[in-house]
């Protein structure tokens, strides 16, 4: 005969076994529910005088992002170099500092990693300021102001003129991925889509083929495409947003944020930066060279 103790003492044991199950599974809900600790990482400060090792090896390492017409290859000239507002900037930074420029072209996604490697000494790609990038750059003064735009398909939007319009389910917008577009086309449009590109060659190819509905870029783009396609895209509404532009350098090195600081301001008070900004923003002589 099986002794009543026995029965006793294993329900007991199973009853807070499942007591325990309970508890645990409340402890593990309640901390899903809790705010999480941000994943945004710190990036390590360097130490080297950037300003000494360019005037050492006599060059600019800059890093850009092919983005008309920041950052574009001129089909007109046999050696396919680079021109655009950002290449025009550089050129200049590096002949007041007495040295040549180099360029790195690489995806946007990619402009601040690459840095980090010391690839090259600085990022003059249009980069917005964002509290999380500052994490891992340092970030001069503004030295230009950029407006996102939307596009449109005339076809595929036709007599859309406002953000509810576009705010919409079935409708497709598309952004280039890492950009500031990305983030204010997801808060704008929320009931939309978001479709993600690579490069906005690709995104305003889509949106002049009817594939979708509009696209977010920093003007002039835009502007330009709608241009170039009378009849199949416009620019319907006002600009998104406006953020203000800087260089990028590794942390770490306030003599290198102390001296663009200081060529900001000057190139500033001197017109240079403004006339830079009327030739490749207010005008379209541009469109040529693509």
């Amino acid at each position: 005969m099986i002794n009543r103790t026995y029965f006793a003492r294993l329900r007991n044991v199973l009853l807070m076994h499942t007591i325990l199950v309970f508890c645990a599974s409340a402890v593990i809900a309640q901390q899903k529910q809790q705010p999480q600790p941000s994943t945004m990482v710190v990036a390590p400060r360097s130490n080297v005088d950037t300003l000494a090792e360019i005037k050492k090896s006599g060059k600019l390492r800059v890093g850009v992002a092919k983005v008309v017409p920041w950052a574009f290859h001129d089909k007109n000239d046999k050696t396919n170099k680079l021109i655009g507002f950002e290449i025009d900037v550089a050129r200049k930074m590096a002949r007041d500092l007495g040295v040549e420029v180099e360029f790195y072209p690489v995806h946007f996604d990619y402009l601040i990693s690459d840095l980090l490697a010391e690839r090259y000494d600085i990022i003059i790609s249009g980069l917005s300021i964002t509290a999380e990038r500052a994490l891992k750059v340092n970030f001069s003064a503004p030295y230009n102001v950029t407006h996102l735009t939307l596009a449109a398909n005339e076809k595929m939007s036709k007599g859309f003129n406002t953000v509810e319009s576009f705010n919409k389910k079935g409708i497709i917008i598309g952004v280039v991925e890492g950009t500031t577009s990305e983030e204010i086309g997801s808060l704008t449009f929320p009931n939309a889509q978001i479709k993600h590109y690579d490069e906005d060659q690709e995104l305003f190819q889509d949106l002049t083929e009817n594939k979708i509905n509009a696209a977010i870029s920093d003007a002039p783009r835009p502007e330009a495409v709608a241009r170039s396609f009378p009849g199949v895209v416009t620019t319907p509404l006002k600009p998104l947003a406006s953020y203000p532009a800087a260089f990028a350098v590794r942390r770490g090195d306030p003599d290198f944020i102390n001296f663009l600081n200081a060529w900001i301001q000057e190139r500033t008070v001197n017109g240079y930066l403004e006339s830079r900004r009327k030739h490749w923003f207010d005008s379209f002589k541009w469109l040529e060279s693509l």
